[in-house]
């Protein structure tokens, strides 16, 4: 009988996809994939193997209009578990079992019992004319830590998947375009790594700069990280003090050491969403003409978790949305919440970007917010991309932790850290903090809001950054009569925020009363510049970066220039940061002299490390489980991936059509019939804000937001309908669901 891969509604067989064609098309795209990390056969055997439980009578029925459920994803698995030697066969397995519903827990278990199903159908296939694998070569100048091969394994199997789910994913939509059942979603040509270093280089070369010896250290920081952008891939540090120009260093350096080493991208790494459009926007000023076809922007706004509905998803020319899954472009931008989450997914759309990593540059913009109990699998999997797949590493930020691994056969250091880092910038770092120094730092204990508020009222330009957006929400109301008095925080939407630091630039700049009251938000990629900062009491890294927003422009001395730290009494530290505050002020006691000092930052990070002590840097035994699991690589995929979620109660987006000037309506219109949601989901995220997901699902239950087209996208579009919520001052407040302003109760 013939066998099908995949049919075309309405359609004789004769234009039907064989699986034979099929499966052959999916080992050549996988194994293309696999060949970029010396793992092209692996790729190969998973992608000959992946649809292996379709060469059955109960499948072909199926597509002839039976409407039995049939498991076509375990046959495969299960001979590729049973016929191939172990740590190949079941790294293989474990891919193809989850090529549709995702990697699961135990898969050993579920295919063992199906392997006379997997026998059968390599019999079929045979008869087919289909050539099974049977020894397969491990891949090529890979390297396996006898310590970190479970680890080592579990990591290589995602990448596996990787390959297999964009082969398979693009072969399906090849032939719905050559049967003319779908549209191929449209991307535009990307520039070359060549090409964009070139526009880097041209742009270097062109701007002006006044005269200071601010742009004098950045020029000579930027000359010391292009002089090495030509030694080999390995592990590399930034450490230059805020405004040194690390942004652009980093970006010059990268594109020129990809230029070098033949590497495919560079994948720019951010800890806060907020500010991933404000980086992406300086890239494409710097790299025009190419513009987005060079960079992509992604985070994890509007995703879709059901895996289910991916078909129904791209039914459409989509080329944004493509991009964000197959990270095809030449420069990614992307937060940290997505890098690391997705290197750890279980889910097939997360991971179908995975080998685009490969053969990267990965800068890790402000690396020391990579959360403690996520800390030594997520230093582990950028070690991992150093060692087996061609990549680059950038430690990029003022403050740098304390990751190196001591000498050999030593417990000093950091646990499985990295090793032969290369500084970028100057050779004498210690001097370049000595002459970017901006401020003085002073502990002044506790203060509650009436105190900070005098403080404010004493200073008519001043910034106070606190922990808690409630508290940010509280001391804004005390200081809310006092001239130029302002509030920022993630509550409220990107444009929103954009308009206020806007506002507070034009304010500072021509010396305009202008008091500030912010959450962390501001202390990362935020230029402005401000002769006082107060900071709630936090690790020391933090205040570090807060004490970037005092002085930043050399306008004062040291001396006059106060980063002032307080506790307050009715907003303690929240447990997240009570070890982080408590070294602090630790190290701020014993160092008051000048407690920003790169020697004097590693002891503050050695001294959190240790007090936290390594189970509490991987409290989700990530590394436990893999270590567990190297003997017989039946490795906990889903429960490794639900213990790396970066945020326990995971924030979801909420469209908020205000200060809009009707763009919002405009997209929303446009999103009731358009099929492809990429190009609108990116212009709908710098209206939205993060809420928790119970909160959302509040508003819904009580008709305070609505979903859009939730037939089609289910919770992907939610829309705030009670603008009431939405404060001109201070954002979005979902204390109380059914506020609403007294001119809206007003008929009339």
């Amino acid at each position: 009988m013939p066998y099908y891969a995949h049919t075309v509604d309405g359609r004789p067989q004769d234009v039907w996809e064989p699986l034979l064609h099929h499966l052959l098309e999916v080992a050549a795209l996988s194994a293309a994939n696999g060949a970029r990390f010396g793992a092209g056969p692996l790729a190969h055997a998973a992608g000959l193997l992946h649809d292996l439980g379709k060469y059955s009578e109960a499948f072909q029925n199926r597509l002839h209009g039976s409407r039995a459920s049939v498991d076509h994803s375990t046959a495969g698995a299960a001979w590729a578990d049973q016929h191939l030697p172990l740590k190949l066969g079941r790294l293989i397995a474990h891919a193809i079992a989850g090529h549709h519903a995702g990697l699961q827990d135990d898969v050993v278990g579920r295919i063992e019992a199906k392997a006379r199903l997997g026998a059968s159908a390599a019999d079929a296939g045979r008869a087919d004319g289909l050539v099974l694998p049977d020894v397969i070569p491990a891949p090529v100048d890979m390297s396996f830590v006898k310590s970190h091969a479970g680890f080592q394994r579990a990591f290589l199997t995602r990448m596996i998947f990787s390959c297999l789910i964009d082969a398979d994913r693009t072969a399906a939509a090849a032939f719905d375009a050559r049967s003319g059942h779908r549209e191929v979603p449209a991307t535009a040509a990307s520039p070359s790594i060549a090409d964009l270093d070139d526009a880097m280089r041209a742009w270097i070369g062109r701007r002006q700069t006044t005269e200071s010896a601010l742009n004098r250290l950045r020029d000579e920081v930027l000359a010391a990280a292009l002089a090495k952008a030509a030694e080999p891939p390995g592990a590399f540090t930034l450490t230059v003090p805020t405004g040194g120009g690390k942004t652009l260093t980093s970006l010059a350096f990268a594109l020129a050491h990809a230029r070098a080493n033949d590497l495919d991208r560079v994948i720019v790494v951010i800890p806060y969403t907020s500010i991933i459009e404000q980086t992406a926007a300086v890239y494409r000023d710097v790299l025009r003409p190419f513009d987005d076809a060079a960079v992509l922007e992604h985070h994890s706004a509007f995703e879709r978790e059901d895996e289910a509905t991916w078909s129904r998803d791209h039914t459409g020319p989509d080329g944004l949305r493509l991009s964000m899954e197959r990270w095809d472009k030449p420069i990614v931008v992307t937060t940290a919440v997505q890098f690391f989450e997705s290197l750890f997914s279980d889910r097939p759309s997360r991971c179908r970007k995975l080998h685009s990593i490969a053969r990267s540059v990965v800068v890790v913009d402000e690396a020391q917010t990579m959360p403690l109990p996520l800390l030594r699998p997520c230093v582990a999997a950028l070690k991992e991309l150093v060692r087996n797949y061609r990549c680059s590493v950038v430690l990029c930020t003022a403050t740098q932790p304390a990751l190196n691994a001591g000498p050999s056969g030593t417990k000093v250091g950091f646990l499985a850290g990295f090793t032969k880092v290369r500084e970028l910038a100057l050779d004498d770092v210690p001097r370049l903090f000595t002459d970017l120094r901006r401020v003085t730092l002073r502990h002044i204990g506790m203060q509650s809001d009436t105190d900070l508020a005098e403080r404010f009222a004493a200073s008519p330009q001043a910034l106070c950054i606190v922990n808690q957006r409630a508290h940010a929400r509280a001391l804004f109301r005390v200081i809310r009569h006092l001239p130029g008095a302002r509030h920022l925080s993630t509550c409220m939407h990107s444009v929103h925020r954009a308009r206020v630091l806007a506002e507070i630039r034009i304010d500072l700049e021509h010396k305009r009363p202008c008091r500030v009251v912010s959450t962390s938000l501001v202390e990362a990629g935020v230029d402005i510049d401000f002769p006082l900062v107060l900071r709630a009491e936090a690790g020391l890294d933090q205040i570090a970066q807060a004490a970037g927003r005092c002085n930043r422009e050399f306008r004062a001395t040291p001396e006059e220039s106060e980063v002032l730290v307080f506790q307050s009494p009715d907003y303690g530290v929240i447990q997240a940061l009570k070890a982080n505050a408590e070294a602090g002020r630790e190290i701020m006691l014993d160092h008051p002299e000048d407690p920003f000092a790169p020697d004097i930052m590693k002891s503050f990070f050695e001294l959190l490390y240790w007090r936290r002590g390594e189970a509490e840097l991987d409290n989700g035994r990530v590394l436990e489980d893999c270590h567990d699991h190297a003997g017989d690589l039946n490795f906990p995929f889903e429960k490794i991936a639900k213990a790396m979620r970066f945020i326990d109660d995971t924030m979801v987006p909420v469209i908020v059509p205000v200060e809009d000037d009707g763009a919002v309506a405009g997209l929303l219109k446009e999103l009731q019939w358009v099929k492809g949601v990429g190009r609108i989901a990116r212009k709908l995220g710098r209206f939205t804000v993060g809420v928790p997901r119970k909160v959302r699902n509040r508003m819904l239950a009580q008709r305070v937001a609505a979903r859009v087209r939730g037939e089609d996208f289910g919770d992907q579009f939610v829309v705030l309908l009670n603008l009431d919520l939405y404060l001109p001052a201070s954002g979005l407040v979902w204390d109380d669901l059914t506020f609403m302003t007294t001119e809206s109760l007003i008929i009339g």
